[in-house]
């Protein structure tokens, strides 16, 4: 017992988990494979995007993060993943009908820590943390049509990664708990041309996320 004790406490000088939300502070602009079709009406190829923005009403995030190379007693190397759930609404950007939907998103950072909660001896008031890295998106997991549509959810679910920054900042609650308030900004190549069914020449918008999220440590 007393050896399973002590590697604990070891484990949890190198190892903080986290627990959060947001509330109407994240949005995405999804990625999406242009699908060739054919127009039946004017008897022409076309082509189809299923691309779509998603305004998430409400998130749920727990994440943990492992001290990688500690620098001084106040700043330390870390990495970490934040598996995320979003519910909100869903709108195609090129007229396909409006949803309600739930996706899946897992960003995962290299970061720099400074001051408060970068390592576990740290004793600062306050701190920061600067991650550069990537997320996995899975979207729409679950949707519900609002608008009349002749898609149903396989349609529009896909799965995409997209290059992330993010900036957090961290202190000391009331409680004497760390509490971070984040922000993450990920954005993905330019979107690509296709013709649709009217023959004109439409241009996908760039996939992008930007999310503010409010996180506190558990452990620490």
């Amino acid at each position: 017992m007393m050896c399973g004790f002590c590697a604990s406490a070891q484990l949890s000088r190198f190892l903080f988990f986290s627990a959060g939300f947001s509330f109407l502070t994240d949005m995405a602009v999804s990625e999406s494979a242009i699908v060739d079709t054919f127009d039946t009406k004017l008897n022409h190829e076309c082509q189809e995007s299923f691309q779509s923005v998603q305004w998430n009403f409400v998130s749920g995030m727990v994440g943990a993060r492992m001290m990688v190379l500690p620098l001084t007693m106040n700043s330390s190397i870390t990495v970490s993943a934040t598996p995320t759930v979003n519910i909100g609404a869903i709108y195609p950007v090129h007229d396909l009908g409006s949803r309600y939907g739930m996706n899946v998103t897992v960003p995962v950072f290299a970061e720099l820590n400074i001051g408060a909660a970068a390592r576990y001896i740290s004793s600062a008031d306050m701190g920061f943390v600067f991650g550069l890295g990537f997320e996995y998106f899975c979207s729409p997991l679950m949707s519900y049509a609002l608008t009349d549509s002749d898609y149903d959810n396989d349609k529009f679910l896909k799965s995409w990664i997209l290059p992330t920054a993010k900036v957090g900042f961290r202190y000391w609650s009331k409680k004497n708990k760390v509490k971070e308030i984040n922000l993450k900004v990920g954005i993905g190549e330019k979107g690509k041309e296709f013709y649709t069914f009217d023959s004109g020449i439409f241009k996908e918008y760039r996939p992008i996320h930007i999310g503010l999220s409010f996180m506190k440590i558990l452990n620490y």
